[in-house]
């Protein structure tokens, strides 16, 4: 522990770490010609640099409430590194200003502008000050692999990774657990998006929240237009972060988007993205004569691109819902049909829990379907998940007008069943904006589905085609009690949230 005289000097030193120097109030333009010698040479002429950490560093992550002498031992010995390294504070704005932005500074050594240069063009520039909400320290250069975060100073230290992905996920994390201990509200891991729709009764305007772990689809909804046209009209505001309020407003973080490029060829909207010459690419193969190809994933599945938002159809410089009106937590199963209506907020809650998916062929082949579970849909929780569950309670309480859909983009009827495609997912989406879905209770799934679907085939996604309702019960059983299992590790939950499923 650290002595109370000196506990002062020692968290000062944390959130302003002494160097040779400082860069300092450095211009996107200067930025890029700092980390030009990085830059792998393409015919767009865009920043695309090449890491040597290519994910984040989740199993070497720590977080720390009470430092003990061996977290202050490594701190004075890179400290001591630092002490004689230039280093570059980029200070930027998470947030728009009409909400409640929170000020960051990220700090890392000159020889790796190329992460400053990211984190420049990924959030708001501010105009550079010492203080801030929060402080990311970036160490790339370091021998030992570590995240150290701080939550109770607001600060992360990242130690041995040049993975850009890893200090804009230092900043998030600790912007969401900001809004969960000093907001009354809840950072969440989610895209978001108004949608403009026509009624009997005129325009209306909803705002979606869509939440989804990995391969699940949750860009995809995100950024989809749903083939609406003027005067209707869909409005992408952010695709990774929102800090939820307990008013309902649900406030964006990111000025430019951070989108994977594994698959991007195949999105027409991203593709046309990430080869807009604005965007700074990472880990992204160049072909022998320049051209930079997204299909090629010699260096890593997870090339990333930082984006312009405007490149993206349907932005616009709004990045805060006024209001949110409806929740999609969207999941990749095998055995429920493609969209469902909770009945409480207890159970949203509960669904947000245990934020669900399923392993894929791609992780691991021996275990294809079965559940894997992220509370909240978010690997990013600094600590005490069971909050976050309690609060997203609170707040459907106070705005029972918020309604909540599970969506499933897996099959219906186990591996081989019928495949909920896209265009499926789409069509349950528009037709539960549109009012169009008639639901009906399902006292084996304890929420309500449709009781037709406004497409052809619709029939192919009801469970009951491939199950009798005996074994279905029993399937869907045996998963509540695995849920229910899962849930009652949380000390403190609620418990209506838990006996919910």
């Amino acid at each position: 522990m650290i002595m109370e005289d000196t506990q002062d000097s020692f968290f000062r030193r944390l959130r302003h770490p002494v160097c040779r120097s400082l860069l300092r109030d450095l211009t996107e333009e200067e930025l890029r010609h700092l980390s030009a010698a990085d830059s792998v040479p393409n015919n767009r002429n865009a920043a695309l640099y090449v890491t040597r950490i290519r994910s984040r560093s989740a199993a070497f992550t720590e977080n720390i409430t009470d430092v003990d002498e061996g977290t202050i031992s490594l701190l004075d010995q890179v400290w001591g590194y630092l002490r004689w390294q230039q280093l570059i504070r980029v200070s930027a704005r998470v947030g728009s200003s009409e909400g409640s932005p929170l000020k960051a500074n990220l700090y890392v050594p000159r020889r790796f502008s190329r992460i400053a240069h990211m984190f420049h063009g990924n959030f708001f520039p501010q105009v550079d000050e010492d203080f801030a909400d929060m402080v990311t320290v970036v160490v790339p250069e370091w021998h030992q692999r570590k995240v150290l975060v701080f939550p109770r100073q607001r600060v992360t230290y990242i130690l041995g990774s040049d993975y850009y992905g890893e200090a804009k996920m230092a900043t998030l994390r600790m912007a969401m657990h900001i809004a969960r201990e000093e907001m009354n509200g809840i950072g969440l891991h989610a895209g978001s998006k108004m949608v403009r729709l026509q009624s009997e009764t005129g325009e209306k305007e909803l705002g979606i929240l869509v939440f989804g772990l990995s391969g699940t689809g949750k860009t995809t909804i995100t950024t989809a237009d749903h083939g609406f046209a003027d005067p209707e009209g869909v409005e992408v505001l952010q695709d990774d972060i929102n800090l939820l309020l307990s008013d309902g407003r649900s406030l964006g973080t990111e000025r430019n988007f951070y989108i994977k490029t594994d698959n991007v060829s195949k999105q027409a909207p991203l593709l046309a993205a990430a080869s807009d010459g604005r965007a700074i690419l990472e880990n992204c193969w160049v072909d022998d004569d320049g051209n930079i190809n997204f299909d090629n994933h010699a260096i890593s599945t997870n090339g990333r691109a930082v984006v312009p938002r405007d490149a993206i159809p349907n932005t616009t410089g709004r990045i805060d819902l006024d209001h949110t009106d409806i929740l999609l937590f969207n999941m990749r199963r095998y055995d429920i049909p493609p969209i469902g209506r909770l009945v409480s907020p207890e159970q949203a809650a509960a669904y947000f829990m245990l934020g669900e998916s399923t392993i894929t062929s791609a992780e691991d082949p021996s275990r294809v379907g079965q559940a894997k579970r992220v509370v909240g849909f978010d690997p990013f929780i600094v600590n005490q998940p069971q909050k976050n569950g309690n609060r997203i309670l609170q707040i459907l309480r106070e705005n029972p007008h918020i309604c909540c859909y599970v969506m499933s983009t897996g099959r219906v009827g186990g591996n081989d069943g019928a495949n909920i495609t896209p265009e499926v997912t789409f069509g349950c989406i528009e037709a539960a904006l549109r009012g169009q879905l008639r639901f009906r209770y399902d006292d084996i799934l304890g929420y309500e589905v449709p009781e037709a679907y406004p497409f052809e085939g619709g029939e192919r996604f009801d469970p009951y085609r491939t199950w009798d309702r005996e074994t279905y019960r029993k399937l869907i059983g045996d998963l509540r009690r695995e849920r229910r299992e899962y849930l009652a590790k949380f000390s403190g939950l609620a418990r209506e949230i838990t006996t919910s499923v």
